[in-house]
This record gives C-alpha cells, structure tokens and sequence, in this order.
C-alpha cells in the first residue's frame, strides 16, 4: 500500500474545507510537498501561510486553476512535476452544490474528476510516481448511497464517483498502470458547501431530509484523519465512509440480484 512519507500530492479544491484538511494530513504524515489547487487565489495563499506556521516553509505550493478547464488542470499537473519533479497522490476534491446552474455542478462535481482521474491514471502517475504505485483518490459523498430532492444535481454527482471509482478501481486497470483508486464518502461536514441552502432547488426540504441520515456534523480534520485511514487501508476500487466523528470503514454495494424487493 502507498505510504504518505516522501510523497508529493496534488489536491484540487485544497484551500478549504475537507481540502486544506487533507493538505495538513499528508503533510503531518510525511509528504515532501503537496500542490494545493484551488480556483481561490484568496483562500489559496491564507492555505499557504497557514501551513507555513504549523509545519513550516516548503511543505505546499499553490496553484490557481479553474479545475473545470482541461488545459488549467493538465497546468497543475505540469506545474508540479516541475516543482518536485514527481507525482504519487492525486486527490479530486473540489465540489460545489448548485442546483440551479446545474451543468457547472456536474462540469465541477463529476467530469473535471473524470478528467483529472484520467489525467493521474494514463499521463502522470505511472511515468513519475516515486514508489511501485500511484494513488488517485476521489471524494464523493454519503450522498451516493441514497436520493435527496432538495439537491438532485448534486446527489448524481456523488452517486457518479462512487461508480467511476469502482470501474477505474478494477484489476485490469490496476494491473495496466500500478496506479490504486479510492472513494472516500464523507457524511455531514461543517463547511460552507454543506451550509449554504441557496444551493438547494427544495431549501425548504433541507431539514425534512436531512432528518433521515446521521446529523452528527464533523469538523473537516476528521475527513482528513479519515484520508489517511483509507490510503494505508484501502484496496483499488474500494469505498469509504467518514461519518459520525468515526473511524472510517470500507463498504461494498450489492449486487442488483440481491437487491430485489
């Protein structure tokens, strides 16, 4: 399995939330350097100088890009390559809810991972990574589970990346390019994504939903202490859900066969 020390990552959406959590994880853990990705030019230097004081200098670079444009998101990979001069992790994390510009929640949420996971699996990993095998790891969601209507844009998303981690998670894909894929599946997180209603077609339905799974609401290092559970635990192809200020834990999704009501 990959191990995190001497490592170097690249994190889309890395400047807040679930992603800065995640750079401060792998850097606790030993990573050379990590590239943090973000659209925020703001957010992306407060990352920078926060890491800075809690581990020192050199330990993250950022990186400015629209994630959604394919030639900004092949940029950060080349970008790093030259700054570290490798690449293990690639963790696609940057996601929003907004249900009313649906297309660029799907542009963000699902087909920008595609790429970036296609960009990590063919082109980057199995040419620079530093070890045996490369790491792509995707964040979806609890989401992906089961169907909400206050954000069914969103909810597709989610249901989206937990089947693309499955299919590129295979053997044959792993046998082809060493490179293991993982699906992380938070539950609630306190962030401003998961706090902002006007996102929701059906803001009105929110709580009513929402009442149905776990309202333990976790601090986003959690997510980021989950990570870390998953990458030294994780086989290809495997699913992890980070809920209730718990350990994370793999599970399996049937069978339809099984399935029959």
């Amino acid at each position: 399995m990959t191990v995190i020390a001497g490592k170097v990552a690249l994190v889309t959406g890395g400047a807040g939330g679930i992603g800065l959590a995640m750079v401060k994880k792998l850097v606790q853990h030993g990573a050379k350097g990590v590239a943090i990705v973000d659209i925020s030019e703001e957010a992306g230097f407060r990352a920078i100088n926060e890491i800075v004081k809690i581990f020192g200098e050199n330990k993250a670079t950022f990186m400015k890009a629209d994630v959604t444009k394919k030639t900004e998101l092949e940029a950060v990979f080349e970008t790093t390559i030259k700054t570290y001069n490798q690449l293990d992790i690639v963790i696609n994390n940057a996601g929003k809810v907004d249900e009313f510009d649906w297309k660029s929640t799907v542009e963000l949420n699902l087909v920008a991972v595609i790429e970036g996971t296609y960009l990590a699996m063919k082109k980057y990993l199995p040419k620079y990574k530093s070890g045996e095998e490369g790491l792509i790891v995707n964040t979806a969601s609890t989401c992906g589970f089961h169907t909400f209507q206050v954000a069914p844009i969103y909810w597709t998303t989610k249901h989206g990346l937990i089947g693309l981690g499955k299919a590129l998670g295979g053997e044959e894909f792993y046998k082809k390019y060493q490179v293991r894929v993982i699906t992380i599946c938070p539950g609630l997180v306190s962030t401003p994504l998961s706090e902002r209603p006007d996102g929701f077609l059906f803001p009105e339905l929110k709580d009513l939903e929402f009442s149905t799974v776990s309202l333990v609401v976790q601090d986003p290092e959690r997510i980021g202490e989950g990570l870390i559970e998953a990458i030294k635990k994780g086989k290809s192809g495997s699913l992890w859900i980070i809920e209730e200020d718990k350990p994370a834990y793999e599970v399996a999704v049937p069978h339809y066969k099984t399935m029959k009501v």
